[in-house]
């Protein structure tokens, strides 16, 4: 849980917390669970890949 106190946006939150608890999924996946946009979930998602937070493999995110 110290990996979420770093991050400073709600969406990366939602998406590592998320991944940690169910697994992989995809972009669309996380939209339909997180009732979120994709416009917000993509760069969310691109900064946890970037904090090496989530791996990214294929379409799949998947938390580290």
């Amino acid at each position: 849980m110290d990996s979420v106190r770093g991050l400073s946006s709600r969406t990366a939150k939602l998406v590592y917390l998320y991944l940690s608890e169910r697994g992989a999924a995809t972009a669309d996946e996380l939209s339909a669970a997180l009732d979120e946009q994709l416009l917000r979930l993509l760069p969310a998602c691109r900064r946890l890949v970037e904090a090496e937070l989530v791996e990214q493999r294929g379409d799949r995110y998947t938390a580290v």
